[in-house]
């Protein structure tokens, strides 16, 4: 498991993504060595877990965020891609988050699927956990990653059990950086905070490993939903998780045993403000409105692309052009993003009515400059 082979394959994955920040850069300048370290201190179990930047995010709401160093990145890969194909098996189908060929966008066009298979006169029920991944309680969580790898067939169980309640069991709190106004904290909740909780409970947003014992987690429950409650239309991805049917009561039924199960078995609440509509009144999930017949692009991710894009043309305006290359890349990075989001919904007209700046003509401006 350990192998440098292993480790390899992880910093590969872990690189896709993160190839330009300082973290990965400043990796890269002995890499093989940094690898042969991260080898080394996994088989020697001398590994210790580095310190986290602790940052607030303001979209789509405010959030607390301890991301890792990219060391531990590549050591939560390495975890990751020891159980993936193993919990693959084990997971249902119709959970989209952290998983390959699947994400926001396949779980929209399933749910625009079950929406249909289920017609206009049918219900849908969107619940959604309160403060999941500060209410998920590690005793509970690492009982069920014990049980699944010890009733499997991996070859390496000891180094992952052990790897694994490293990662599940640490503190983030204990070693971190803050970046921005530290007093901004005393915004959030004290219930939506590591800081606040207690020290059983919570895992850090922003890590792989989150997003995947996240899955794991909430396994026996998705086969509950299916199995035990016969929901055949059911979408989860992460902690908002939508249940389509022909009948309303039944719903409503429904609804009451998921509390009792979350509360009993998991220690979770569901958050008051549920969802029980006609499936022809359309569905708010992941950013986009879904309707039976089509897909809108939500008003919220809309008016924050527009936001964005004015924010960056006065910039640029003020400074009558003379901006980094960085910065344009950086905002035409943002037009993309937003861009391959309408491309999955019916948002012809959308994209010509907000507008899209021309990405050759702003980076041929650079250049001749």
């Amino acid at each position: 498991m350990f192998s440098f082979k292993n480790t390899y394959k992880a910093y590969k994955d872990c690189i896709k993504h993160k190839r330009n920040t300082l973290n990965a850069l400043n990796f890269e300048v002995d890499l093989i060595q940094n690898l042969l370290t991260i080898e080394e201190e996994l088989k020697n179990k001398t590994y210790r877990i580095g310190r986290s930047i602790c940052f607030l995010a303001s979209s789509p709401k405010l959030r607390e965020i301890f991301a890792a160093n990219f060391k531990d990145r590549v050591v939560h890969h390495i975890l990751v891609n020891q159980c993936e194909h193993f919990y693959e098996k084990k997971f249902i189908f119709d959970v989209y988050n952290n998983r390959k060929a699947k994400g926001i966008h396949g779980a929209v066009k399933r749910a625009k699927s079950f929406m249909n298979s289920v017609g206009c006169e049918g219900y849908y029920l969107q619940l959604d956990i309160k403060g999941f991944f500060y209410n998920l309680d590690k005793n509970i969580l690492f009982k069920q990653f014990f049980q699944d790898i010890d009733k499997s067939k991996l070859e390496n169980k000891k180094e992952v059990l052990w790897l694994a309640n490293k990662i599940i069991y640490h503190d983030s709190t204990k070693n971190y950086k803050f970046k921005g106004n530290f007093q901004a904290l005393k915004n959030l909740p004290e219930h939506k905070t590591l800081f606040k909780i207690p020290k059983h409970k919570g895992l850090p947003i922003g890590n792989l490993t989150s997003q995947f014992f996240a899955n794991v987690y909430l396994n026996k429950f998705d086969h509950f939903i299916k199995r035990d409650l016969k929901i055949k239309h059911y979408v989860r991805y992460v902690d908002d998780f939508v249940l389509f049917h022909k009948d309303k009561q039944k719903l409503i039924e429904v609804k009451k045993i998921i509390e009792k199960y979350l509360e009993e078995n998991l220690g979770l609440n569901l958050r008051d403000d549920f969802k029980l509509k006609k499936n022809n009144q359309g569905l708010d999930f992941l950013g986009y409105i879904i309707r039976p017949n089509y897909v809108l692009v939500r008003n919220r991710v809309v008016n924050n692309y527009k936001y964005k894009k004015a924010k960056y043309l006065k910039k640029y305006e003020d400074l009558k052009g003379d901006m980094s290359l960085e910065e344009i890349k950086q905002f035409l990075s943002v037009q993309s993003s937003f861009t391959g989001h309408c491309s999955h919904a019916n948002s012809y007209k959308l994209i010509k009515k907000v507008g899209k700046i021309d990405e050759e003509k702003y980076i041929r401006d650079f250049v001749a400059s």
